[in-house]
């Protein structure tokens, strides 16, 4: 086990483990709170951290072989430790969200397991203003509008959903507006959810 009071050491540290940390937390914020799947974070650290040098290896090259003392030689290598990460991890973060890799991989006939763990972390990680439909588990209906002020849960353990405009539902499927009221739904409660697109007002998509 490497001698953690090495100063070499720790600078190896610095070096493979904190662009990857950096990268997965950042594509985290994206992801519903989901990093890579691997055994070991460290694992995972060191693992993103040779794919993010291995894309950046010209800036790597260019700031290994500085040596004259005019070059910003800290600065550099702040970037490429710190910054360039963030990036890295921001564009799988949205690689992610917008499915690009994935897409590209089924339109060459492949056929990749899908990044997102659940339909629930699939449908409300990217999902736009809409209305909704729904159903718990004692037969109780309602409609709703899900816009910013909604809130739908990241946890894994506890798919709660918060609906910042509920409608009551008759026997007849009309929606009656009981006033500006919000209902914080828990996670065992819910059976099903219908979804409906919201138009803005003027917008004629």
């Amino acid at each position: 086990m490497p001698d953690l009071s090495s100063l070499g050491n720790l600078y190896l540290i610095l070096a493979f483990l904190v662009p990857g940390l950096i990268a997965l937390f950042v594509r985290s914020q994206f992801v519903t709170g989901r990093t890579l799947p691997h055994g070991a974070p460290l694992l995972s650290y060191l693992t993103v951290s040779i794919v993010y040098y291995a894309l950046a290896l010209p800036f790597v090259d260019v700031v290994v072989s500085m040596r004259e003392p005019g070059y910003p030689k800290a600065l550099s290598w702040f970037t490429l430790i710190f910054v360039g990460p963030a990036i890295f991890g921001l564009l799988l973060g949205l690689n992610v969200q917008k499915q690009l890799l994935r897409r590209l991989l089924r339109w060459c006939g492949l056929n990749p397991v899908h990044v997102m763990p659940t339909a629930w972390d699939w449908k409300f990680g990217d999902m736009r203003e809409q209305w909704v439909l729904v159903t718990l588990k004692d037969g109780t209906r309602f409609g709703g509008f899900c816009g910013k002020d909604s809130f739908m849960s990241s946890d894994p353990a506890e798919r709660d959903l918060y609906i910042q405009w509920v409608y009551d539902i008759d026997d007849e499927n009309n929606w009656t507006s009981p006033g500006t009221k919000g209902a914080l739904i828990g996670a065992g409660e819910i059976r099903t959810i219908e979804f409906w697109p919201y138009h803005p007002p003027g917008d004629d998509t």
